[in-house]
């Protein structure tokens, strides 16, 4: 009885010294794998509300914002991750309970590996197979980047997108009505012309944030 006690107390105790860790670490590849440690071992103090795969944009973004405790919203992005490699990142997602998958990814295969059409909608379906079954999707589109000349791809790339995602029933996040005029990202979304401005994290917070907020989380 004494030991069950004493076993119990020390649980207690290391929840929030966990948690301490966890906010205190600046690695990202060893933050996410503390992150993901901690929710298979702990459960419920650290099952996120949302988990969040993707590319820089994704992994840049302080999504800690989107609710009131840091440890809701687990993110996996990855800089420089293609559709394939966010699909690896689903996976993982697989082993942790959360009620929402917030998905973005493609501009590095349109600008980067010049992916044709065809082939980014082959890698969003086997991305799509891999989401587990019962859990809730939101597909950020492609955002415009400040290169015209890139528009066409991206607006293609985006119509695909949203036919995939309209099969599947996930939900649709378009930033570029607020982010881009024309086909073109407003300068105070970009610092390069491709990655987002915390202006642009905010718009991006802000939409997500209602989303979820109107779906229940």
């Amino acid at each position: 009885m004494v030991l069950c006690a004493l076993a119990l107390a020390l649980a207690v105790l290391a929840v929030p010294a966990c948690a301490a860790i966890g906010l205190s670490l600046t690695d990202g590849g060893i933050r996410r794998a503390f992150r993901v440690a901690l929710a298979k071992r702990f459960g419920a103090p650290f099952t996120p509300d949302a988990i969040v795969v993707g590319d820089s944009l994704a992994a840049a973004c302080p999504w800690r914002k989107l609710f009131r405790s840091p440890f809701a919203t687990l993110n996996l992005a990855e800089g420089g991750a293609t559709i394939k490699e966010i699909a690896g990142q689903v996976y993982r997602a697989r082993a942790i309970p959360a009620p929402w998958l917030l998905i973005n990814g493609g501009l590095n295969d349109l600008l980067f590996d010049a992916a044709t059409p065809e082939r980014i909608e082959a890698d969003y379906r086997a991305l799509f197979r891999r989401v587990d079954t019962g859990r809730k999707v939101a597909v950020t589109l492609m955002p415009y980047v400040a290169d015209p000349e890139q528009s066409g791809r991206i607006s293609a790339a985006n119509a695909i997108l949203s036919q995939l995602c309209a099969e599947r029933g996930y939900a649709v996040i378009d930033l570029n009505p607020a982010i881009a005029r024309e086909g073109v990202r407003k300068p105070d979304m970009t610092p390069d012309g491709l990655h987002f401005s915390s202006k642009a994290e905010d718009v991006w917070l802000d939409v997500a944030r209602g989303l979820l907020r109107a779906q229940s989380v």
